[in-house]
């Protein structure tokens, strides 16, 4: 068994001093990077929501902010177009290349369900840049010749001029190319146009889907309001049956948002760098924006992103790095949308972190409502990327990697070391072993004990108690060959003699005595080969046997009855409280190991002397079940080695063969159950005691 030692012997506790300098190492760093990192986000949000609050502070009920977002609290709901600022003319060609910066803030029409069309407006000078995308299974063109513009696909503006007249303008083509609106009646129904407007002009051309449109219109002919509608016609005889999809609600005209250039000018002396700020009106359309997210390339300081140290290239390869060249989705959007906007716009101010579409950055944002006299009318943004965040983060943890390297550099050779005075002392052990055992497995030699308190000292311990134990066995093999021997001699010597006497006789009456002489030697050897097989018979039927719960008092006073009879020259006496007592086992096999013992102290007990069973009260969740015979008692030292196999303490003079496996299949069955054999004397010397402890079964005890 092993010695109880204390925990600080062991190697556990001694790897586990080396290990923890390994584990303070990474928590350290990560510890340290946490705070940073939470320390500057938070430092970062403060900043920009200063920001943005300073910004709204500057532009409370400003003039400037009412005049340029056209949107009272009580108009809050018409309907609005953006006019992105351009920075060049655009090609009228049909096609959408020039656009691609600002698709982004392609509107589409109807907001709900399947989009019809899709449209963005731009100025740039003075003239207004309209592209349209419509969706159109089956476009259909005028006809050649015809004055109606409602025989075919048509496009149409209604504008309101500056004199608060509203003009209507109609754009129909009889072949993809370049078309020319044609001012209509101020009747909806009159299908005629009034004359040609040579100022409103573009190019119509089929897409894949439909068609697309790109149109120039003078500044002078718009004042603030304008509404696109959509004519989808698929029956030219019936143009009454037609589809139309407008920009309009219910009859009202878009209002032209414009970017402020007088709310530009308020805010352009607090931007940040790689900052951007932003005005919203109350329905998030931008008002004004400065500066940009994107460092410029001339501006990169590759001091400020990174160490010359041996171990960059290696970080760069394991931490992600600052980058500037980044996927910036709101660069020139018309409206923005966000959680923090429209907590916001709701009054509540609030930042926000979210990641590039690219993945390559990560962009803080801090929202602030901008309040009136007459409530929120809009919100100030400001952005900036936590590439400095970043570029502060990798600096530290190069610095630590560095400190970490270092101490592992240490640690590591502690370890080497301690492992090789470990893996030197295991060897030795080995070798030790190897020279206790010969290579045909027999054993030559004693191990001496290792006295060191760690678990190498506990193995070669073991390893020294199990070839004492080994050698014990080959003790007890050689004495069981020698057992084998002695009572198969007998019987064969019998038998031999028998058939000897047999061959030379020839009366009947000496023949027949010989024979039954021959029979009785034979059946000795059945009885001896049987009783050999007994215990194999017995574990198979172990491994077969179901567990049940049943009352051992109650099987006791019934197994005594049988006792009684089969034995009726001896006295039987059960001492047992008058209670059930439940175990959970097998009923036949406690009774089989009850006859076995029952059966030794018959054979062992003093004549005029009662055997007496012995039920104990349970205790800690144990009974003990004893058989008590007055006799002989049991030699020194043979207490525990009963309940080994062919191990017998009998008369040799007596006839039946006895090999020593009765109470080894007590012991198998005990253990079987999950309990101990034990047999001892009577401390008045004047007999045996065997006893079973077995577990009860305390769900149903109780």
């Amino acid at each position: 068994m092993n010695r109880e030692r204390r925990f600080f012997h062991s190697i556990r506790f001694k790897l586990l001093l080396v290990s923890l300098t390994l584990l303070a190492i990474p928590w350290a760093g990560y510890r340290y990077i946490q705070e940073t990192e939470r320390f500057l986000r938070q430092t970062q949000e403060t900043m920009l929501l200063g920001t943005a609050q300073a910004v709204a502070a500057i532009l409370h009920n400003s003039e400037a902010l009412m005049n340029g977002s056209q949107n009272s609290v009580e108009a809050s709901s018409e309907p609005l177009i953006y006019l992105n600022p351009l920075s060049r003319p655009i090609q009228l060609d049909g096609y959408s290349e020039e656009w691609l910066p600002y698709l982004g803030n392609l509107e589409r029409y109807p907001d709900q369900g399947e989009w019809q069309f899709e449209t963005i407006l731009g100025e740039y000078g003075n003239h207004l840049y309209l592209f349209i995308r419509v969706r159109d299974e089956q476009v259909v063109h005028m006809t050649p010749g015809s004055s109606r513009l409602d025989k075919g696909d048509y496009v149409q503006l209604s504008i309101q001029q500056t004199s608060g007249q509203q003009v209507e303008y109609r754009i129909a083509t009889t072949a993809p190319g370049w078309v020319t609106a044609q001012q209509m009646p101020s009747r909806s129904d009159d299908p005629y146009p009034i004359r040609r407007e040579d100022r409103i002009q573009g190019e119509w051309q089929t897409s894949e889907n439909g068609y697309t449109l790109e149109l120039r219109i003078p500044q002078y002919l718009l004042g603030d309001r304008m509404a696109i509608t959509v004519a989808d016609i698929d029956d030219p005889a019936n143009p009454e049956r037609r589809q139309l999809t407008s920009t309009s609600q219910q009859g009202v005209l878009s209002r032209l948002i414009r970017p402020d250039p007088e709310i530009g000018r308020l805010i352009g002396g607090l931007q940040h760098e790689n900052a951007r700020i932003w005005v919203l009106n109350n329905q998030q359309l931008v008002l004004a924006r400065r500066g940009r997210l994107q460092a410029p390339d001339d501006d990169a300081v590759p001091s400020e992103r990174s160490l010359d140290s041996p171990l960059q290239p290696l970080l760069r390869l394991i931490l992600d790095q600052p980058n500037d060249h980044f996927e910036d989705e709101f660069s020139r959007s018309a409206r923005l949308k966000g959680s923090e906007i429209d907590a916001a716009l709701a009054g509540n101010p609030q930042a926000l972190r979210r990641n590039t579409p690219d993945n390559k950055a990560v962009i803080l944002s801090a929202a602030w409502p901008i309040e009136s006299d007459k409530g929120i009318v809009g919100a100030v943004l400001v952005e900036q990327s936590t590439n400095q965040i970043l570029t502060l983060q990798n600096q530290a943890l190069e610095k630590i990697t560095g400190i970490t390297l270092l101490l592992f550099l240490f640690t590591g050779l502690a370890i080497l070391g301690f492992a090789t005075m470990l893996t030197r002392r295991i060897r030795r052990l080995s070798s030790n072993i190897d020279v206790a055992v010969s290579a045909e497995g027999r054993i030559q030699g004693i191990l001496k004990p290792d006295r060191s308190e760690d678990e190498i000292g506990d193995l070669a311990r073991s390893f020294s108690s199990v070839l004492n134990r080994l050698t014990e066995y080959n003790r007890y093999l050689e004495a069981m060959a020698s057992r084998l021997a002695h009572e198969f001699r007998t019987p064969l010597t019998i038998v031999k003699s028998s058939l000897e006497n047999l061959n030379d006789t020839h009366d009947p009456e000496s023949q027949s005595r010989y024979l039954q002489r021959a029979e009785q030697g034979i059946d000795r050897l059945g009885l001896i080969l049987h009783r050999m097989q007994e215990a194999t018979r017995l574990e198979q039927q172990m491994l077969q046997t179901e567990l049940e719960t049943f009352d051992l008092h109650a099987m006791l006073k019934s197994s005594l009855e049988g006792y009684r009879l089969a034995f009726n020259e001896v006295s039987f006496k059960l001492n047992s409280a008058e209670e059930p007592l439940l175990i959970n086992g097998a009923p036949d096999l406690i009774s089989q190991a009850l006859d076995k013992l029952i059966s030794n102290a018959v054979d062992f007990h003093q004549p005029e002397t009662a055997i007496e069973v012995k039920l104990a009260k349970p205790i800690n969740g144990q009974t003990t079940l004893s058989v008590i015979n007055q006799g002989p008692q049991l030699p020194s030292g043979m207490e525990q080695e009963l309940f080994a196999s062919m191990v017998s303490i009998r008369d040799k003079k007596q006839g039946e063969p006895h090999l020593g496996l009765g109470l080894y299949l007590v012991r198998l069955i005990c253990e079987f159950h999950g309990g101990q054999a034990v047999a001892g004397n009577l401390t008045s010397g004047s007999g045996v005691v065997v006893s079973l402890i077995l577990p009860v079964s305390i769900k149903k005890q109780l």
